[in-house]
């Protein structure tokens, strides 16, 4: 049931009312706002004076420094199911490299520090491991700055490419029908990891979390417990299969069943930090279904996202999930600021993906994005790695 102190999602509402602060120069940003987090219901008579968006700006905690040099090596199997159908990763990992390493590059990116196969941390700690799902057409390399900031301070980071959805190899039957699949493509890294004779004896089944980006943040929802309705889903499939400006072949294969929707929950996932999520209305998450999701909830998004709205995306889900926390960061934060620090080829080629506004400094906000999801993932987890 809807609370109704979370029926608000006006800003400049807000704004008058006196219960936002909202402040057009990113450098605040930085001065770390404290995400107001949703009261459980039932909470206390002093819980029902706030409202749904509120930023406190404070001095910022004590950020956690690197303890770790960052690791990547990708890792492909294949889906047990299904044979014909590879399931490829990116994972990111505390390591140990050589003395004489250099961090490897990826395309279009910059300001990384991945040592390319580098050998794993020493020590017999079990580390956490967080799963991630890239936004829709993505790749796992794109967010290549989140897994390493995570893994520097201890966390084991399997970034999904996505069968048929990712930037190299991109098909509206997956990315537009079969969405189902994203949620069974992290249950299926989680299992494979674990049963890894290398990697499952480095961490611990008790602590994973799970994190996403636009299309990915619902699959985080989605796989944390929060549902489609069945006939909202069939719907959105049934549009996308009438389609006339989609190929004939493609539309033939595309089917309309909710069917497999059902039952994605992995109840080994114990928590979800969701950036800027969407399209939940148009995928069928409604109410009812985020209601449903037993883990927290973490969702942050930018204040300038038009791509996927706060009101029918973040917001919404902050007003039905039963667990969750909202962060809005405020100015001309757009939906791209989540992916990596790009090079001058990448902004020069991708200025819709590498260029912000011209106040918004993306590395000063990567640092906070990942003390948050730091923080939240140590609180929701267990001790700091």
């Amino acid at each position: 049931m809807r609370n109704p102190r979370f029926d608000a999602l006006d800003l400049t509402a807000l704004r008058a009312m006196g219960r936002i602060s909202v402040f057009e120069n990113v450098e605040a940003v930085m001065e770390s706002p404290r995400p107001f987090r949703r009261p459980r219901r039932g909470g206390g008579a002093a819980s029902s004076a706030f409202m749904l968006l509120i930023w406190h700006f404070a001095p910022p905690a004590s950020a956690e420094e690197a303890r770790f040099a960052a690791g990547m090596t990708q890792i492909e199997f294949r889906d047990p199911a299904d044979e014909t159908r590879p399931i490829d990763f990116l994972l990111i990992y505390p390591a140990s490299p050589d003395a004489t390493a250099t961090p490897a590059g990826l395309p279009l990116s910059g300001n990384l520090r991945l040592f390319r196969d580098a050998a794993v941390a020493p020590g017999e700690y079990k580390h956490p491991l967080i799963v991630f799902s890239h936004g829709a057409g993505g790749n796992a390399s794109g967010y290549a700055w989140f897994g390493e900031f995570l893994a520097e301070r201890g966390y084991v980071v399997a970034m999904a490419y996505h069968y048929r959805a990712n930037t190299f190899d991109t098909s509206a039957l997956y990315v537009r029908n079969r969405l189902w699949r994203r949620p069974l493509d992290l249950s299926l890294i989680i299992t494979h990891l674990l049963q890894d004779p290398v990697w499952g004896q480095r961490l611990d089944p008790d602590r994973i979390g799970v994190a996403g980006h636009s299309q990915g943040g619902f699959t985080a929802l989605w796989i944390g417990g929060a549902q489609v309705d069945p006939a909202l889903f069939e719907a959105y499939q049934r549009g996308w299969k009438s389609n006339y400006a989609v190929p004939a072949y493609l539309r033939a294969q595309m089917e309309v069943d909710a069917g497999p929707t059902r039952h994605l929950e992995d109840d080994r996932v114990k928590a979800a930090f969701a950036m800027a999520p969407g399209d939940l209305k148009a995928f069928g998450m409604d109410e009812a279904g985020l209601a449903k999701m037993k883990i927290p909830a973490y969702l942050i998004v930018g204040a300038g996202d038009t791509t996927t709205p706060i009101a029918d995306n973040a917001g919404f889900a902050a007003k039905f999930i039963p667990d969750a926390r909202i962060n809005v960061l405020p100015g001309p934060v757009g939906h791209e600021i989540f992916g990596n620090e790009c090079d001058e080829v990448g902004r020069d080629n991708y200025p819709e993906a590498c260029v912000d506004a011209p106040s918004v400094d993306r590395a000063r906000l990567h640092i906070y994005i990942g003390e948050a999801a730091l923080e939240f993932f140590n609180r929701t987890l267990g001790a700091r790695p």
